[in-house]
């Protein structure tokens, strides 16, 4: 009889997020669904930093739907403003792209037909789900969309615990082929 969750999807700019938080955005949608209890917790996706840490100090969410994964976080630092802001607001994180290991290399032979590599093994798979879960406040990593990467996916929830600093050496090494 009502939405666990209900998520603004898709904010990119400082002016999509203006815009979502009001006056008259769809933030106020939102909060009346909450007071009729439509709805239970409220969350947002971004995929920019910059709108990320505008929504987030613009209004206090129960969740942030954010791309994070090894790759970006040890190579640029994508995700870790989201994941410190996260943690200071007590927010729960929910990454989305936590196998991704980049976009494909020039010349490489693609074995998807999808924008960016994933990891493909069980083991890579299984360091990149610990490496995320073990993150601050992140509470899901979601999985691309492919059974068998899905089913890998899963595996590595069953078999998790926090990942170990020579498993993060490792990542930090197979991130710079990436």
């Amino acid at each position: 009889d009502h939405f666990d969750l209900y998520q603004m999807h898709c904010l990119r700019t400082p002016n999509e997020v203006k815009q979502a938080l009001g006056p008259g955005g769809a933030i106020e949608t939102f909060l009346k669904a909450k007071e009729e209890g439509k709805v239970r917790y409220l969350g947002f996706s971004a995929h920019t930093t910059k709108a990320a840490l505008d929504v987030m100090n613009g209004f206090r969410f129960d969740t942030a739907m954010f791309p994070i994964n090894f790759v970006e976080y040890f190579k640029i630092g994508f995700g870790r403003p989201v994941i410190e802001l996260a943690h200071k607001q007590d927010v729960a994180v929910l990454s989305i792209k936590p196998m991704s290991k980049g976009p494909w290399p020039n010349g490489a032979e693609r074995t998807r037909q999808w924008w960016y590599r994933s990891t493909e093994s069980q083991y890579e798979t299984d360091l990149a789900m610990r490496f995320i879960l073990s993150q601050k406040n992140v509470v899901a990593g979601i999985p691309p969309s492919f059974l068998d990467l899905l089913d890998r996916a899963i595996e590595a929830g069953r078999s998790y615990r926090p990942i170990k600093e020579d498993e993060t050496m490792k990542l930090k090494e197979i991130a710079q082929d990436c």
